[in-house]
């Protein structure tokens, strides 16, 4: 899948922020996937709408290597986690929330550009752009 993207049928494009170039490249979010979250909570479907977009292109922390087994992606091999304050949350009933006080929100990507999970962390209290342990959670920082 590297030197191919996705059908449109099975996956949304979204634009992230490669600061490998500085420039974007097109990452992938499974119908699939969105739908089972849209079952979960309109919230939840609300935040992979808007939220994970934002996060993957804000230019926040962005990690390489996942160190931790519940950070892999267990389709494939984890690739990178953008991490990101994002200017909203929402309530499981969908009610527009400011962010979640004290947290960091997590993207994770995996080799095939495809967005695998997302999610509230809580945030280091040093630098609550990423999460908390993030030393020993990831091999390499990118941004």
């Amino acid at each position: 899948m590297a030197d191919e993207s996705p059908s449109r049928r099975d996956y949304l494009t979204i634009k992230a922020y490669d600061p490998a170039t500085k420039g974007e490249i097109d990452v992938y979010l499974s119908h699939a996937r969105l739908l089972a979250v849209g079952r979960r909570s309109k919230g939840q479907i609300l935040e992979a709408a808007e939220v994970v977009p934002q996060v993957l292109q804000c230019r926040g922390s962005v990690f390489e290597g996942f160190r931790s087994d519940e950070d892999e992606d267990k389709r494939g091999v984890g690739w990178r986690c953008y991490c990101g304050v994002p200017d909203r949350s929402y309530s499981p009933d969908g009610e527009r929330c400011p962010p979640r006080r004290g947290q960091v929100y997590l993207v994770f990507v995996n080799e095939d550009r495809v967005v695998y999970n997302w999610r509230w962390e809580k945030a280091d209290p040093d630098d609550p752009q990423v999460p908390q342990g993030v030393e020993n959670r990831f091999t390499r920082r990118l941004s």
